[in-house]
């Protein structure tokens, strides 16, 4: 499946919920993203309404790509090599994504719909999260922008050493700010940086 480079303006579902306008800054070394025009990702954890209309965030955050590749230190050996043995077996063909950049749709609500593993329609979810690539004020299309459903994720969190396991929980608590109740939403567990 070949995309094709293709870039639109990033949209409102990839923007900071706090300020309502995109993300400013990367969460670990605070670097302008928009006014340097550095890549970057952003991850957010939903919990939808049906569709994306309506959705709580649980947690969201933009990071540089220099520093995304640093967050990677936070996974042991054993749990990278548990990541990429389970990607490269659950990742595969996707109908949808395959239909999509054959009809050169690049409406990135269409390319969140469905988990990207499992296939799930985000109606049939409790909670996701979704994911983007970004230069500047522009969302990129790779092999982002993608959703990884909850039911996946915690197949994704069996999978981690405890050592990765207590890594992400302290860049959690580090990245999770405000109320108590999204601090009680995370307790389950870790969520990954996929």
């Amino acid at each position: 499946m070949s995309i094709r480079s293709v870039q639109v303006d990033i949209p409102k579902i990839f923007y900071c919920d706090y300020t309502g306008g995109p993300f400013e800054k990367c969460i670990q070394c605070e670097r302008q993203l928009r006014e340097e025009g550095i890549p970057y990702l952003i991850e957010k954890a939903l919990k939808p309404y049906g569709r994306y209309a309506s959705y709580a965030t649980i947690f969201e955050y933009a990071v540089c790509l220099t520093c995304a590749d640093g967050m990677k230190s936070m996974l042991s050996k054993e749990s990278l090599t548990n990541l990429m043995e389970y990607f490269q077996q659950n990742v595969g063909f996707n109908p949808h994504r395959q239909l999509l950049v054959s009809s050169e749709d690049y409406d990135p609500i269409k390319w969140i719909e469905h988990c990207m593993v499992s296939g799930r329609h985000v109606e049939q979810l409790a909670e996701c999260q979704i994911y983007a690539y970004c230069v500047g004020e522009q969302l990129v299309f790779t092999e982002f922008p993608y959703m990884i459903s909850g039911p996946v994720l915690d197949e994704v969190v069996d999978l981690l050493s405890a050592e990765t396991k207590d890594e992400l929980d302290n860049f959690k608590n580090e990245v999770v700010d405000g109320p108590s109740e999204f601090q009680d939403l995370l307790k389950a567990g870790p969520k990954v940086f996929i």
